[in-house]
C-alpha cells in the first residue's frame, strides 16, 4: 500500500513547522528564564531621617542574586586607587572628608547581593562621641558631591552568567 505524495508533502511541513515552533518556544523559554533571575542594582544617596540613613546605599531590587564582578570608584572623573580600607575610603580622603565622620563599606569582587538586600557604602556615623565637630559641614558637602563629583561603575554577574554594569551617576545598568 503507497501513501500518496501530496499527503507526506503535508506531513512534512506540519512536522517542519511545528519543529520550528519547538525551537522558537525553547529559546524564548531560555531568555525568559534569564531575564527572570535578573538582577537590577540600584544606588541613591538618602537623609531619611526617620530610617535612620545619611549617606549612598546600594539595593538589588532585581529578581536574582547579584554577584560582583568588580567596582571602580571616581573622584572627579578619576579613579581612585583601592585602599586597605576600601576604594570608597580613598574617595572620601580624595574629597577632603574626614573618614571618621563616616562608617564606610562597598561590595569586593565575589560578593552578592540578595534579593532586596541592601548595603550601605558611604554612611555618616551615628556616634556622636567619636565623630569630630566638623562632621555637620563634610556631611553636607557628601550630599553635595554625590551629585558631580563622586562616582562608580559596578560589574555584575546573574546566577547565569549575564553580565551587567551599573553607572552611579547616570542611575543605570545595561548589560554587557
Amino acid at each position: 500500500m503507497s501513501v500518496p505524495n501530496s499527503k507526506i508533502n503535508y506531513s512534512l511541513v506540519v512536522a517542519a513547522i511545528a519543529l520550528v515552533f519547538s525551537i522558537w518556544q525553547g529559546q524564548a523559554q531560555i531568555a525568559h528564564n534569564h531575564v527572570s533571575v535578573e538582577p537590577r542594582v540600584n544606588s541613591y544617596f538618602s537623609s531619611n531621617g526617620k530610617e535612620n540613613q545619611w549617606g549612598i546605599y546600594i539595593i538589588n531590587n532585581g529578581l536574582g542574586t547579584a554577584f560582583v564582578n568588580s567596582l571602580d570608584v571616581y573622584v572627579d572623573g578619576k579613579i581612585v586607587p583601592d585602599h586597605k580600607y576600601g576604594k570608597f575610603y580613598s574617595a572620601v580622603l580624595k574629597l577632603n572628608l574626614n573618614p571618621m565622620c563616616f562608617i564606610i563599606g562597598g561590595p569586593r569582587p565575589n560578593d552578592s547581593f540578595q534579593i532586596g538586600h541592601e548595603q550601605f557604602l558611604i554612611e555618616a556615623r551615628k556616634d556622636t562621641l567619636i565623630t569630630p565637630k566638623s562632621c555637620p559641614l563634610n556631611r553636607l558637602q557628601l550630599m553635595e558631591y554625590q551629585k558631580k563629583r563622586l562616582d562608580y561603575k559596578l560589574k555584575i554577574e546573574s546566577i547565569y552568567g549575564d553580565l551587567f554594569e551599573y553607572h552611579y551617576l547616570k542611575n543605570i545598568q545595561v548589560g554587557i
